[in-house]
């Protein structure tokens, strides 16, 4: 795996702050992208409660437009 230039430390994408060569056993290389260990974690950690948050959501609103349909607004059925 080629990590950029040998010479050069890289910077983490999630705090901006250099990976030094000695911590760099304890970063995380994803989608050509430098982290450190704890700032790969709590950007996964956002992701998953955004995508958990999106679910419940969508799954609201669902229900909203059950509530909000002309049957339960006080219309005749139209049966």
């Amino acid at each position: 795996m080629q990590d950029g230039n040998p010479g050069q430390d890289p910077v983490c994408g999630r705090c901006k702050q250099k990976i030094e060569m000695a911590v760099r056993p304890e970063a995380v290389y994803q989608d050509g992208i430098w982290f450190h260990t704890a700032c790969h974690r709590v950007g996964a950690d956002q992701l998953f409660r955004a995508m958990r948050l999106s679910e419940v959501l969508k799954e609201a609103k669902g229900g909203v437009e059950i509530i909000t349909s002309p049957l339960l607004q006080g219309d005749e059925s139209p049966v």
